[in-house]
């Protein structure tokens, strides 16, 4: 769970040598909860992107996918989230060593923003590649949609206003690429 503490939280970490005394190798998870919610308050993009994650679950177990598919798909997941909260560690980061707008930091901050497009959209492909063949789960998704077009509206719906509820729910942050605070 990252690796070793850092000097406010006592540096007890694998690279210093010492090891967690008895009872306390739970702090790791406390500090990585703390990060979480830190990053589901601050960053509007993770919202969105979680909101997106629940659709594809949802059709996954809407189209009874087998375990091995929902294992891709929960990968998926995991890895563009993780990148969006990287990013986000970054930015942090960037922020604190270049309070000021810098060519170098918004430099940063796009390549970041970057690898968080390239991993959303290889997961946007593999993704599809889980529902795309026309088989017994991508029947069972579209007959579904065509027997009850009010349900599959009123999901569309609902999906819609949960990403919208999640983006503008709390302000997020922003890196344009001239400044390097949050707007």
């Amino acid at each position: 769970m990252g690796g070793g503490g850092s000097p406010r939280r006592g540096g007890c970490g694998a690279e210093s040598g010492l090891r967690f005394p008895a009872g306390v190798w739970w702090r790791s998870f406390v500090f990585a909860g703390a990060g979480l919610r830190r990053a589901w308050r601050a960053e509007r993009n993770l919202r969105v992107q979680a909101c997106v994650a629940w659709a594809a679950l949802s059709a996954a177990w809407f189209c009874r996918l087998p375990a091995a598919r929902v294992a891709v798909l929960l990968a998926l997941v995991s890895a563009v989230l993780s990148a969006e909260i990287m990013n986000s560690a970054l930015e942090t980061l960037v922020d604190l060593a270049a309070p000021g707008p810098h060519p170098l930091a918004a430099a940063a901050k796009d390549l970041a923003a970057g690898a968080v497009l390239a991993m959303s959209l290889g997961a946007l492909g593999a993704g599809a590649a889980v529902f795309w063949p026309v088989g017994p789960y991508t029947r069972a998704l579209l007959a579904g949609a065509a027997a009850h077009p009010a349900r599959a509206a009123l999901g569309l719906v609902v999906l819609a206003a949960l990403a919208g509820a999640a983006a503008a729910r709390l302000p997020g942050r922003s890196c344009g690429a001239r400044g390097n605070g949050p707007e």
